[in-house]
């Protein structure tokens, strides 16, 4: 599971995408309500409830900015966050409590 092999794992909110041409790569620029893990620095902010940073993935993915809470994974590249997956919260807690009860998770995460 993503949640325990990555660099970041942060719960929160898309609050924009810009495209980076020059990368290929859209540039998501998150609100994070939990920060679980990060090995580096890269949520910060006064408070757990402004904590901000940015996250890359490819153009081809698609994201658009929109309601709802998301799970936000993936590793560090060159000092910049490379998304991996993010799903809906809410589609990841389904997902972790099945895993769990079928004894399938290297890890523990505290799940809301």
């Amino acid at each position: 599971m993503a949640v325990c092999t990555s660099d970041f794992v942060v719960r929160g909110n898309i609050r924009s995408v810009l495209e980076d041409g020059a990368l290929r790569a859209a540039v998501i620029k998150v609100s994070a309500t939990r920060v679980f893990r990060q090995k580096y620095a890269l949520f910060t902010g006064a408070g757990r409830a402004a904590r901000r940073g940015e996250v890359r993935t490819l153009l081809q993915c698609g994201v658009k900015p929109g309601p709802g809470s998301f799970l936000f994974t993936g590793r560090v590249h060159f000092g910049e966050a490379w998304l991996g997956c993010a799903p809906r919260y809410k589609d990841f807690q389904q997902a972790y409590a099945a895993a769990k009860a079928a004894q399938q998770i290297p890890c523990e995460l505290p799940v809301d």
